[in-house]
């Protein structure tokens, strides 16, 4: 199974023809926002969850 996955990947690697597409200036800053738009809600999902997986193993203090 995992031969023919890599001869399929490396059939279709072989076979491909150039795109000849543009991509302007728009399209590359919409890219970035994402990417940064998601590693920014994967540091805060982090942080919320971090800080109350503390809450649970600290001591109460009387």
């Amino acid at each position: 199974m995992l031969f023919a996955a890599f001869a399929f990947a490396g059939f279709s690697l072989a076979t491909t023809t150039p795109a000849y597409a543009y991509l302007d200036g728009a399209t590359v800053s919409m890219a970035l926002q994402a990417v940064t738009g998601a590693i920014a809600s994967v540091l805060l999902f982090g942080k919320i969850y971090w800080s109350k997986l503390k809450s649970i193993f600290k001591r109460q203090q009387d």
